[in-house]
């Protein structure tokens, strides 16, 4: 199929002779430059049609057409050489990018299988951790009953935090101001501890 494609000031050359088509701006769009043409190429037409050769259909687009088409085009090459470096970049240094990228996994929990879900669910939990390492203690030191009712964590999330808690004490990112927060906790884990090793 060939295309031809109408410039903007109206005109282009016939599909059959070559000479230019002029549209006056009314009515449809002529692809012929002159009745002799079009009838000549509807007699060639039906004549191939006949003998069987395939014929050769013109399509004529517009530069609008034409416009959006290249739009599509440079939007698919856009697309595929789009890296993923690139779109975490775009994602991390927009706020309100990352907002509605979280809010689309919410949105869609009930469809992700479950490993997928708990490996991002590490993965935030982690980042907020990174972050802003006094409001996401503060946050897991007080959960909500709501939130704590029927779930418990598993030993190596266990061990994960005390790992973590020990690192933070022996850095200085725990700061002493607060150790008076957990000395009371720590007492009771460690007591609980030897005891249930003891047993």
């Amino acid at each position: 199929m060939g295309e031809v494609v109408r410039e903007p000031n109206g005109v282009f050359e016939c599909p059959r002779c070559g000479r230019p088509v002029r549209y006056k701006g009314r009515g449809r769009r002529p692809v012929w430059c002159s009745a002799r043409c079009r009838v000549e190429a509807s007699i060639e037409r039906r004549g191939n049609r006949m003998v069987g050769i395939e014929p050769r259909v013109v399509t004529v687009i517009s530069p609008r057409q034409q416009l959006a088409a290249s739009a599509q085009d440079e939007l698919r090459r856009f697309q595929a050489n789009l890296s993923e470096d690139a779109v975490t970049a775009m994602v991390a240094d927009h706020p309100s990018l990352l907002a509605r990228t979280l809010e689309r996994l919410k949105n869609s929990a009930g469809s992700t299988p479950e490993g997928q879900r708990e490996f991002i669910a590490e993965r935030l939990i982690d980042a907020a951790r990174g972050l802003a390492p006094e409001t996401t203690m503060v946050a897991e030191a007080s959960p909500e009953p709501s939130q704590t009712r029927g779930w418990k964590r598993s030993a190596h999330e266990w061990a994960t935090l005390l790992d973590e808690l020990a690192t933070q004490l022996g850095n200085g990112q725990f700061y002493s101001r607060d150790l008076h927060i957990i000395d009371e906790p720590i007492h009771r884990v460690a007591e609980r501890y030897v005891r249930r090793r003891s047993e």
